[in-house]
């Protein structure tokens, strides 16, 4: 008898299967913001709704998404979809995959982030608020610095799920419709390191 799969294990045949197209990736992140149909979905990101809605039936065998709503559309029946669960992936996860792997998952992110912003720019929402906040900050750290920006960060997106919850328990009962909001971080290593450093090894060498 094979050994029970341990949850780390499942978690990452998880990830690998989320990962294994960029279409179920897009689809899964677009799948935990809101709920929708493969055939929204294949429209919002330019693809045929019979490749979009496999990748939905995968991500529906996999249980990261739950069919929560069905309307006939023209003698058909439209299904509607959400995510389960967050698609939040640890620091051990994220380990644990391929660079390969880890690239499709960041570049569904970061097209999701692009359209956000361009939406918010062409209808003027992006600058409404003189408290809305954009940062950009290069700079050059130690190993110790990086992973207490890794720390920092993680500790910012509880606080930001805090805020979230405490906002949905005062609008709950109150006329407050809300306000659409994203809010987004990130840091990362950038190239100009490595290439001074391979400058520098090319120097050494002559």
């Amino acid at each position: 008898m094979p050994p029970a799969k341990t949850a780390a294990t499942s978690m990452e045949t998880t990830l690998a299967a989320i990962v294994a197209h960029p279409t179920r990736a897009r689809s899964f992140l677009i799948l935990a913001e809101r709920t929708a149909s493969p055939a929204e979905i294949a429209k919002e990101i330019g693809k045929d709704v019979g490749h979009v809605g496999y990748h939905v039936r995968k991500l529906q065998q996999l249980d990261l998404i739950e069919l929560v709503d069905e309307k006939p559309v023209r003698g058909a029946v439209e299904h509607f979809y959400r995510a389960i669960e967050r698609p939040v992936v640890t620091e051990e996860e994220f380990a644990g995959q391929s660079l390969e792997e880890r690239e499709v998952f960041t570049r569904a992110v970061m097209q999701l982030h692009v359209a956000d912003i361009a939406r918010a720019m062409d209808v003027h929402t992006f600058d409404a608020r003189a408290n809305r906040v954009m940062v950009r900050m290069p700079m050059l750290v130690d190993e110790e610095g990086f992973q207490e920006l890794a720390d920092l960060h993680t500790e910012m997106y509880d606080k930001v799920l805090e805020v979230q919850a405490k906002s949905v328990g005062r609008m709950t009962g109150s006329q407050e419709e809300g306000i659409p909001t994203v809010s987004t971080s990130m840091f990362f290593e950038t190239p100009e390191r490595r290439a001074a450093e391979r400058a520098a090894a090319e120097r050494t060498a002559e």
